[in-house]
C-alpha cells in the first residue's frame, strides 16, 4: 500500500518510512498503542507534514494520508455508513505538529465521516512516547453535543477502551434509530425514513410555525419520521446551497447525530441546488414538491390517478436528469453505430419525454370519458356539487356523512386523491350528486396543478362548491384564501361557494367561532355529527335550487 496525499518533494527514504506505517498493526482495544503513536510522530517530524492513518477495528491500516503542516485531507471513501445504529468502522489516527490537539476541522471530519474515533498524536521529541487526545461520537442527547473529547493523556496512560466505547455507543445508536422510526406516525405505522426538516425563511412575513407544522404533517403522511426541524433565516437565497454552505454542513452533522438519512427542504430546490446539497451532505435531499409528489404516488389507487401521478413525477424529474452522476454520461454506442452513439443521459431524457407524451394522450382520453359522463348527468338534469378545501380539513368525513358513502377518511394529508361521486338527498327530497375531490395545499407544485386538472374536471360540472375548512386551525383564513386562489387558477373561481367550518367541536372559544362564521359566511360543523351537517344540506338545497 502506498501513501496518498501531499508527497511532492519527499526523499525516497522518507517515503519508505511513511509506507512502512501501513505494515504496522494498531491495537483493536485501545484508541492507539504507544509504539504506533511513536512511529506516526517520528514520520511527521521527519517530513514536517501532518500524517494520518485510517485504521479498521481489527487494527489494520487501510490507508496512509499525508497533508501539509496544518491540514490533513481525508478521502470521501472513508465514510462507510452501514445503516442506522452503525458507525463507519474506521478510526483516524493522525499526528499534529503545532502542539495542539484535536482541531475543529478534525472533529467535523469525525462527524461527517461517521468515524469510530479521531485520535491526535501530539508530536514532541522524536523517539519518545507522545501525548494523545482522542474523541468519539455521542448518541442523541439533550445537550445537543455531537462528540466527546477525552482528556489529554500520555499514550501509555490512556484509560478509556475503544472497543468497549464503540460497543456501548452503537447499542445506544441502534436503540435511538428504532425509537425514531417507531414514534410519531400513529396508527401502528413504522417510518420508512428519518429526516431533518429544513425551513428556509427568506421573507419576514412567513409564519415559521405554520411552515414547520405543515411540513412535519407532510412527512408523517409520507411515512417519514422527523428527527429535527431547522429554521434558517436569510435575506436572500444562496444560489448554490439555498441556505449557505456552512449551514448545510451543520445540518449534515446534526442529521448524522440524529440518525437521519434524508433532508427535506420546505422551499423548492433547483436541480443544481439539490445536487450541491446532496454532494456536500452525502444523504438524500428532497424538497416540499417532491414530498407531495411522493404522497400522491402512494395514495393514488385508480388507473387514472396513477397516470396523473406518474405524469407529474416525470415532469418534475425531467430537468433533474441532467444532474445525475457521471455514469449517465458514458457512451453507449457500439459496433456498427454511426458516431459516438447516444449517451445514457440522452436516452433517459428521450424515454422520459416519450413516456410523458404517452401519458398525456391517455389522460386526454380520461378527460374525454369524464366529459361524456358529465354530459349524461347534465342530460338527466341531476344537479351536482363538489366538496373542495384544504387538505386534512375533513372533506371526506363530511362527504361520507352527507351521502352515506365509505370513502377513506383519515387524519393525514391527501388521504383522498381519486374523485368519488355519490348521491345526496336534499331537504326538498330532490337528489343531487356530490363529488369528493383531492385536498388543496398552498404553493401547490405546478406539475400537480397540470397533471391533476383531469381529476378536478369533475368540478366543472358542479353548480356549487362546498368549501370545507378546519375551524380549529389558527390559519383558517390563510387556508381558505389558498383554496380560492387555486380554484381561480383552475378557472373555477366564479362558482357559488358554500363555506363549511368543520371541526367546530375542537374550538374551545365558541364565541370566536361564531364571529368567524359570521365574517366568513360559513356554517360551523362537526362532520362526524349528522345533526350539525343538516344546516349544510339545507343551505346546499337552497343554492342548488336557485
Amino acid at each position: 500500500m502506498r501513501a496518498t496525499g501531499n508527497l511532492l518533494g519527499l526523499r525516497p527514504a522518507i517515503l519508505k518510512q511513511i509506507d512502512r506505517l501501513a505494515e504496522r498493526r494498531a491495537s483493536a482495544e485501545s484508541f492507539v498503542d504507544p509504539w504506533f503513536a511513536v512511529a506516526l510522530q517520528d514520520a511527521a517530524l521527519e517530513t514536517g507534514r501532518r500524517i494520518g492513518c485510517l485504521v479498521d477495528r481489527r487494527g489494520s491500516v487501510q490507508s496512509v494520508l499525508v497533508g501539509d503542516a496544518v491540514h490533513l485531507p481525508v478521502p470521501k471513501w472513508a465514510r462507510k455508513r452501514l445503516g442506522a445504529g452503525r458507525l463507519g468502522g474506521l478510526r483516524l489516527i493522525h499526528a499534529t505538529l503545532s502542539g495542539q490537539g484535536l482541531a475543529g476541522e478534525d472533529l467535523e471530519t469525525l462527524r461527517m465521516l461517521s468515524l469510530d474515533a479521531s485520535v491526535a498524536v501530539i508530536c514532541g521529541i522524536a523517539g519518545t512516547v507522545p501525548m494523545i487526545e482522542a474523541a468519539h461520537l455521542l448518541p442523541d442527547n439533550a445537550a445537543g453535543r455531537l462528540w466527546e473529547v477525552l482528556p489529554r493523556r500520555h499514550a501509555t496512560m490512556m484509560e478509556a477502551r475503544l472497543d468497549l466505547t464503540l460497543r456501548d455507543l452503537e447499542t445506544q445508536l441502534r436503540r435511538d434509530a428504532a425509537n425514531l422510526r417507531n414514534r410519531g406516525l400513529g396508527e401502528g405505522r413504522k417510518a420508512r425514513d428519518a429526516a431533518i426538516i429544513v425551513v428556509p425563511v427568506l421573507d419576514r412575513t412567513v409564519d415559521e410555525e405554520w411552515e414547520k407544522a405543515e411540513l412535519t404533517a407532510l412527512c408523517h403522511t409520507a411515512g417519514v419520521a422527523v428527527a429535527a426541524v431547522v429554521v434558517q433565516r436569510r435575506s436572500r437565497p444562496d444560489p448554490t446551497f439555498l441556505i449557505g454552505r456552512g449551514k448545510v454542513r451543520e445540518i449534515a452533522m446534526l442529521g448524522l447525530a440524529k440518525g437521519a438519512d434524508l433532508l427535506v427542504f420546505g422551499s423548492a430546490l433547483t436541480p443544481s441546488q439539490q445536487r450541491s446539497i446532496a454532494e456536500a451532505t452525502e444523504v438524500r435531499v428532497i424538497d416540499r414538491n417532491q414530498l407531495i409528489l411522493d404522497i400522491f404516488a402512494k395514495h393514488a389507487h385508480t388507473p387514472e390517478g396513477r397516470l396523473q401521478v406518474e405524469l407529474a413525477q416525470l415532469r418534475y424529474n425531467l430537468p433533474r436528469l441532467s444532474d445525475k452522476d457521471d455514469a449517465l454520461s458514458r457512451l453507449t454506442g457500439g459496433i456498427g453505430a454511426q458516431g459516438p452513439g447516444e449517451t445514457t443521459l440522452e436516452m433517459e431524457r428521450r424515454r422520459a419525454r416519450q413516456r410523458i407524451n404517452v401519458l398525456e394522450k391517455r389522460i386526454e382520453s380520461v378527460v374525454a370519458e369524464r366529459s361524456e359522463r358529465r354530459r349524461r348527468r347534465v342530460e338527466t338534469a341531476t344537479p351536482m356539487a363538489a366538496v373542495v378545501g384544504y387538505t386534512n380539513a375533513g372533506k371526506s368525513t363530511l362527504f361520507n356523512t352527507m351521502t352515506g358513502a365509505s370513502v377513506i377518511a383519515q387524519d393525514r394529508l391527501f388521504a383522498t386523491l381519486d374523485p368519488t361521486v355519490r348521491r345526496v338527498r336534499l331537504e326538498d327530497d330532490r337528489v343531487a350528486l356530490l363529488v369528493d375531490t383531492v385536498g388543496f395545499i398552498r404553493d401547490l407544485p405546478d406539475e400537480l396543478v397540470g397533471a391533476f386538472r383531469a381529476t378536478l374536471e369533475e368540478i366543472d360540472a358542479a353548480k356549487v362548491l362546498v368549501l370545507v375548512a378546519d375551524a380549529a386551525d389558527p390559519h383558517l383564513e390563510e387556508q381558505i384564501a389558498a383554496v380560492r386562489r387555486i380554484l381561480g387558477e383552475l378557472d373555477f373561481g366564479d362558482r357559488p361557494v358554500l363555506t363549511v367550518l368543520n371541526k367546530a367541536d375542537c374550538v374551545s372559544d365558541q364565541a370566536l367561532l361564531e364571529a368567524r362564521a359570521l365574517e366568513l359566511d360559513g356554517i360551523p360543523t362537526c362532520a362526524k355529527d349528522p345533526a350539525t351537517v343538516r344546516p349544510v344540506v339545507r343551505k346546499l338545497t337552497a343554492m342548488l335550487g336557485q
